[in-house]
């Protein structure tokens, strides 16, 4: 290795190389590590079941074989006991309603007109009941939505426009937007 006198003076290329080597080696590392990563989470979602393992390996026995956990909705052999009601066999817990509400425009001069479009998803597919509006410059609704509601804001203000959604089971969603009307002139 060559020692460099004048700080003054160029560096040769072969004092510069290490570094750009070091960085290469590092590339490598963050891509062998995004491999690994990408295996593991292939493992995660195509694995077989374990009982698709078993019928590929066959039976896994021998003194250290472990007794396999029961599945998930088996029966299971209990004592009759008269005194307790029977098990609950399945509990559906129903999706949350998804979706968003979006204001145009959000603010402005008054009066203001602007339009609330609202995309809402009921994931069970039951439907929705009830459509609940405050405007927040106390006018209320119960309009459905369309592809888009309008509403007028007379006065200068900062108002919160809420919608509820409520499905045919109880089910319901909030959807939040702000309007910020200012005064004319301003």
């Amino acid at each position: 290795m060559r020692r460099i006198d004048h700080p003054d003076r160029a560096a040769p290329a072969d004092a510069v190389a290490p570094r750009r080597d070091l960085a290469a080696v590092a590339r490598q590392i963050v891509r062998l590590f995004a491999a690994i990563v990408l295996i593991a989470l292939c493992w995660t979602i195509f694995a077989p079941p374990a009982r698709a393992q078993e019928e590929i390996l066959g039976p896994l026995t021998g003194p250290n074989s472990v007794e396999p956990a029961p599945r998930v909705g088996a029966p299971r052999l209990m004592p009759v006991d008269d005194s307790m009601p029977p098990p609950i066999p399945q509990l559906h817990i129903r999706q949350e309603i998804t979706g968003s509400m979006m204001v145009s425009p959000p603010y402005g001069i008054a009066p203001l007109q602007v339009g609330f479009f609202v995309l809402a998803d009921d994931p069970e597919g039951i439907g929705f009941l009830t459509y609940s509006w405050n405007f927040g410059d106390g006018t209320v609704s119960s309009l459905p939505p369309e592809l888009y509601i309008f509403h007028t804001y007379r006065k200068p203000g900062t108002y919160v426009c809420t919608l509820t959604a409520m499905t045919v089971d109880g089910r319901e969603k909030t959807f939040i937007q702000g309007v910020i009307v200012r005064p004319p002139g301003d």
